[in-house]
């Protein structure tokens, strides 16, 4: 799928059916929440990330294993905004057990500013569809603070660095540190890599 030459998607199929997918930038994120939730019982989770993205009309297509699967399968491929499954590199090996970058809940009035800032954009009146939501989260530049902070988070701190720029940019993960459980982040970085790897969700909600 290519945004720029392809009509954004409202609907999916499952089972042969054409139905409609809610596509507001909420979603995407209450989805990442929900799987995230240490406290919801795997059985609601499931329950939960279909109502998100469906409401009741999936339930009554819902008469095998198989169409669960492939009404998640949409849902991955939706939330990936359609592209191919990316293969992970060495690289990306490597630092998928560093610190997050951003958290939608925690960092949600940093997005906002951003957004405002970099397209005028209010987010709390703006509903827009997730692949949007996406490409302009993507596309925000290095001049937000949003930006900056990420890159605080996940920046690493050369040895030969001067103590004073040391002290500056540990002090800047202090302050700008997610403060989430280490559960919590290991629960959200298993997801990131399921959904990067194109594998099952259903493996976080046994």
């Amino acid at each position: 799928m290519n945004i720029l030459m392809d009509e954004l998607p409202y609907t999916v199929f499952v089972t042969g059916k054409e139905i409609p997918i809610n596509t507001d930038y909420r979603t995407g994120i209450l989805f990442e929440q929900a799987l995230s939730d240490l406290e919801m019982p795997d059985d609601e989770k499931l329950d939960t990330v279909l109502r998100l993205y469906y409401g009741d009309v999936i339930f009554p297509l819902l008469d095998s294993m198989d169409t669960v699967k492939e009404a998640l399968d949409n849902i991955m491929w939706f939330y990936r905004c359609g592209a191919d499954i990316p293969a992970r590199s060495e690289s990306e090996e490597e630092t998928s057990g560093k610190d997050l970058p951003f958290s939608y809940e925690h960092d949600a009035g940093y997005i906002y500013a951003a957004f405002l800032e970099t397209y005028k954009i209010d987010l709390t009146k703006n509903r827009l569809h997730w692949w949007q939501f996406r490409a302009l989260f993507l596309g925000l530049p290095e001049t937000t603070l949003f930006c900056k902070i990420m890159a605080y988070r996940t920046m690493e701190i050369p040895a030969k660095m001067p103590k004073e720029r040391k002290e500056f940019y540990r002090r800047m993960k202090r302050i700008y540190k997610i403060p989430e459980s280490a559960e919590q982040i290991r629960l959200e970085k298993e997801l990131e890599a399921i959904l990067a790897s194109g594998g099952d969700i259903s493996q976080l909600i046994k």
